[in-house]
Formats: C-alpha cells, sequence, structure tokens
C-alpha cells in the first residue's frame, strides 16, 4: 500500500464523496478532517486497500512563523490522519515523510482523535524516535445522547434546566438558520471575541464551513436564538459518522436570560435527531467552577482525555533555526 496525493481543493466530486463516506465510518474521524474545511492549498493523502480508502489525512501547509520566514514550512492534520486500525494508522503515518519532505516541509505533525490509552495499557502513538510530544494533552467533555430527551434534560444541573425554561418563558426561540444568516452569527461572533479578547479565523474561512455544514441539512447546522426579529445567540455544530461537535458559540450579554443553555440544549436534540450517539462538547478544563467550562459541565458527561499532537522534524538545520527564532519571538517580541 502507498500513499497518495492531492491538494484538497483539486479532488473530484466522486474522491470527497468515498472520502466522507470512509470518514464516516471511523470512530476516529472528525469534522475538522473533512476536506471541505480545509483552507485552500492544502494537502489529502490517502492509503487504500483493495481499492478502498482505509487512511486519510488532511494536512494544512502553513509558515509556522509567518510570511516573513516562507522557507520553513509545516504542515499540521488537526484531528488527523483518520484511521480507526492503529496498525493501518502506522503504516500510513511511517510513509509521510517523504511526501511531507518532497513538499518542502520541515516538519509536520499528527493530532488524531484518540482518547488517551488507560494507565497501564500499551499507547497507540508512535513511540518510536523521531517523534516530538507538541504540548499537554487534549481534554473534552462527551455526553452519550442514549437516553431519551427526558432523561437527558433531568440529567442536567438544576442550573442549567433553570436557564433553558427561563429562556422559554420569556419568549426565546431557537431554530435552524438560513444560509443567508450566517452574517448574524459571524457578527454576534466578532463582539465575542472583542469583549473576551480572542482572535477570530477569518471571516470569509468561517463563513465558507458554516455554509458548508449546513448543506443537505445533515452535515451540521447553525442555531439561532432570537426573540422576534431580534438575534440573542448562535452556535454551529457538526457531524461526523455518529458524534457531533460543538464548534463555535456566541450569545450577547442579557440581564434576564442566559441563551447559551437553551442553545445547547437545541444542538443536542438536532445531534439526537440526525442519528448522532455522542455530542461533543470541545475542550474542557475538568474541576472548573466558572467560565466555558462550568457551563458545559451543566449538561453531564464524559471528560475525555485524546493523544497530544505529534511531531516529526524532516530538516534538522532548518528546524533549529525555527525553534531559536520561536524562542526569540516569544521573548522580544520580533
Amino acid at each position: 500500500m502507498a500513499l497518495e496525493s492531492f491538494l484538497t481543493n483539486e479532488l473530484t466530486a466522486d474522491m470527497v464523496r468515498e472520502l466522507e463516506d470512509f470518514l464516516d465510518s471511523q470512530d476516529t474521524g472528525h469534522v475538522f478532517q473533512f476536506p471541505q474545511w480545509a483552507d485552500s492549498g492544502s494537502k489529502t493523502i490517502l492509503l487504500r486497500e483493495a481499492g478502498k480508502i482505509v487512511w486519510s489525512g488532511t494536512f494544512g501547509l502553513h509558515p509556522p512563523l509567518g510570511y516573513k520566514v516562507p522557507w520553513i514550512r509545516a504542515a499540521t492534520a488537526v484531528r488527523g490522519p483518520v484511521c480507526d486500525d492503529r496498525r493501518i494508522w502506522n503504516a500510513g503515518v511511517e510513509q509521510l515523510g517523504e511526501i511531507m519532505a518532497k513538499a518542502g516541509v520541515t516538519f509536520f505533525e499528527v493530532a488524531p482523535d484518540w482518547v488517551q490509552a488507560a494507565e497501564g495499557d500499551a499507547p497507540d502513538v508512535p513511540q518510536e524516535s523521531g517523534w516530538e510530544v507538541v504540548g499537554a494533552a487534549r481534554t473534552s467533555l462527551r455526553l452519550s445522547l442514549a437516553p431519551s430527551l427526558e432523561e437527558l434534560f433531568a440529567r442536567f444541573r438544576k442550573n442549567s434546566r433553570y436557564e433553558i425554561r427561563r429562556a422559554e418563558q420569556l419568549g426565546v426561540e431557537v431554530s435552524v438558520a438560513s444560509g443567508a444568516e450566517i452574517d448574524e452569527f459571524l457578527r454576534l461572533h466578532e463582539r465575542l471575541s472583542q469583549r473576551k479578547g480572542f482572535a477570530l479565523e477569518s471571516a470569509d474561512g468561517t463563513w465558507r464551513r458554516i455554509a458548508w455544514l449546513m448543506q443537505g441539512e445533515s452535515r451540521g447546522a447553525l442555531l439561532l436564538a432570537r426573540t422576534g426579529a431580534t438575534v440573542l445567540g448562535g452556535a454551529v455544530v457538526g457531524r461526523s459518522g455518529r458524534r457531533c461537535y460543538y464548534i463555535w458559540g456566541a450569545a450577547e450579554r442579557l440581564q434576564n436570560a442566559s441563551v447559551g443553555q437553551i442553545l445547547q440544549w437545541k444542538a443536542l436534540q438536532w445531534a439526537k435527531s440526525h442519528g448522532c450517539v455522542a455530542y461533543d462538547f470541545g475542550g474542557y478544563t475538568p474541576g472548573a467552577t466558572s467560565g466555558p467550562a462550568w457551563f458545559k459541565a451543566g449538561f453531564g458527561g464524559a471528560v475525555v482525555h485524546c493523544e497530544p499532537m505529534r511531531r516529526r522534524v524532516l530538516a534538522p538545520v532548518r528546524y533549529r533555526v525555527f525553534r531559536i527564532l520561536s524562542s526569540l519571538r516569544k521573548r522580544f517580541g520580533v
């Protein structure tokens, strides 16, 4: 089996459908690995066995020090490459070096959506020399959607149930938005970023990704909460296989109500109605007593620790320059 490499934006429609079918078949598939999510210039690399895709990874190629140092390039698969069979996954990853070297990549990073091995179990991720762990394990919160809606609601934290009922009493309604309403959410998201002080992705890229999720009404949805014609908040969710992921959310500050809880409640209902058996709330800080993590914990779920990102260096000299310049940037802001 040999890897095949393609520019993501040059994939044929048939190949895109084939990749979607494969990713939906894998428990470790993720929305971020679908080719439609990728930026222009990304690479989709796949492995076939008996003519069928058994491994795939969509890698974003970028200059990690910015465009002032374009000769240092990196490739990153966010939540990928994808393959539930660890033997095949390792076989595919071991072939990546040659392809990435031809693309002039200094280093590449892999971050499959794998839950960490239990203590005492052998890890599934690459352990041999040549791999460097980057950062800590990623923690998320996942809720089983197997119970009925009534049972799910009853298990929410008392405060979460209260806020949902209160929003309903105040006339807050949540509905699946149309493509024409994406800009409404982007304005909410921009105002939130200004209040919280976090950087946003490009508006064009976010718009494109939301529009893709909304196509066909089963890959994902933008949910908007409003009273009358006034939009109060929104949430973006996406589905891979039978798991739904919370991707973005934004809401206005209100004195009399919180719309975040009712948006999540409706998102859970959307996921369950589209055949999902689990809902992933995204990043999570165990034990938090305030902020987004405390909010998410109000809906229940199990904490999962996913394997950290791993990096393989292909050009040691360029990589040493990258490390030196990165250190200088952190210290002096250059």
